[in-house]
């Protein structure tokens, strides 16, 4: 037996769900076996059984992922086990999992309490409600990778097997339809990303990196130093930036460290839907942005986003001008899905959309024809946001990025 298994649920939606290991459970699996614990890790897009060797089980996950884990739940249960949730869902919807039989819920991060939690259990009172702070830069560690097989995840960048890995914590924005575990942005040291990523060579053999951070590019400075020390290295990169992060100098660092793509979140062609929904770019600033990565050789991907608040009929087609006027190498085209945490969630009302919570599969990106919507604007009906993704998709993904 092991003092806690910590358990991923499936994410039936995704096209593939064997591309990336799950961080989160990692980082916490490191902080407790730092503090002396043992620890078994089972993402269950990788085995069908749900077993585990332990009487406690950490379920992480996200908003799209809530029916597994409610689903799992109900199979701990009646196993005995004594559960508790953790990740982006609990923090945010934290009395809906104690509702759903949860023993204790994590709310934020939880590198450091959960090792405090299990000192505490089975000795102490200990409330249903875990209230975590954010974890200091200084004390966060790297995810232990040694729990999952790693290697066995399907991803590459341009031929390199790949893997992903983190170096901030949060976003320094707030815009209107999206969700954050913690308000307060942190950045590794660069000398810790650059020996995370060689570790990451000479123990798995990794060239590749997808950088998950919301904003990669939000430190000039840091990026300069990380590029510097990458950039004589046969690696290949991904990541995500923000187009008013995005200058030429920042796309020169990003070519030196061998970024072979950036995704933005353009969300939206029409400059009164981006002022909306407080995103704090402009579809000029954003056009600027793919214009610099792509004339240095960068691929420049757009994410979507179709019925945001304000959405009618003449912002698509401002959406398509964009479009077509920037010619992004690769687009992403999603429908509002509504986040616990988020603006648009609390406060639908407020900002003139409709949804059905319950009804409704929280999720950005999936299957494609698998699509489905609750949500409403004041001026077009959910049938017709749905209508308009796939047309979308249809007239500007290229066939071979569907697959």
């Amino acid at each position: 037996m092991v003092d806690i298994s910590l358990v991923f649920p499936t994410s039936p939606f995704l096209i593939n769900e064997q591309v990336f290991p799950p961080l989160g459970i990692m980082y916490l699996a490191a902080n407790l076996k730092k503090e002396g614990f043992s620890v078994e890790c089972k993402d269950l897009s990788q085995t069908k059984d749900p077993s585990v060797n332990s009487k406690l089980v950490g379920i992480s996950f996200t908003t799209p992922q809530r029916f597994e884990a409610y689903n799992l739940l109900k199979y701990y249960k009646e196993e005995g086990k004594t559960v508790i949730a953790g990740g982006p869902h609990p923090t945010h919807m934290a009395e809906e999992c104690i509702e759903k039989g949860f023993d204790h819920v994590f709310k934020g991060e939880a590198d450091l309490l959960l090792p405090k939690f299990m000192e505490l259990f089975g000795h102490d009172e200990i409330n249903p409600i875990i209230h975590c702070s954010d974890v200091p830069i200084e004390n966060i560690i790297s995810p232990d990778r040694s729990v999952l097989p790693i290697k066995e995840y399907d991803y590459e960048i341009d031929g390199y097997k790949s893997t992903a890995l983190m170096t901030t914590r949060s976003c320094p924005r707030n815009c209107l339809f999206c969700a954050k575990i913690s308000n307060k942005f942190r950045k590794l040291e660069a000398d810790t990303v650059v020996k995370e990523v060689f570790m990451l060579r000479q123990e798995y053999g990794f060239k590749g990196f997808m950088i998950f951070d919301d904003v990669f590019t939000a430190d000039k400075k840091r990026l300069k130093t990380i590029a510097q020390a990458l950039s004589a290295e046969d690696f290949k990169f991904r990541c995500f930036g923000r187009s008013d992060m995005l200058d030429e100098e920042v796309v020169d660092y990003l070519k030196m460290m061998n970024v072979v793509e950036v995704g933005i979140g353009v969300e939206s062609g029409s400059k009164q839907i981006l002022k909306k929904n407080m995103k704090r770019t402009t579809p000029e600033v954003n056009g600027k942005a793919f214009d610099l990565l792509k004339n240095k050789g960068i691929r420049a991907k757009a994410f979507i986003i179709v019925g945001l608040p304000g959405e009618t009929e003449k912002t698509i087609e401002e959406t398509k001008l964009w479009l077509d006027t920037y010619k992004p190498d690769d687009v992403d085209f999603s429908l509002l899905s509504p986040m616990p945490g988020s603006k648009l969630f609390s406060n639908p009302e407020k900002y003139n959309i409709t949804f059905n919570y319950n009804g409704m599969p929280l999720w950005y990106k999936g299957t494609p024809g698998k699509y489905d919507t609750t949500l409403a604007t004041e001026e077009l009906t959910s049938g017709r946001l749905l209508q308009i993704r796939d047309d979308l998709e249809h007239q500007y993904k290229r066939r071979e990025l569907l697959k």
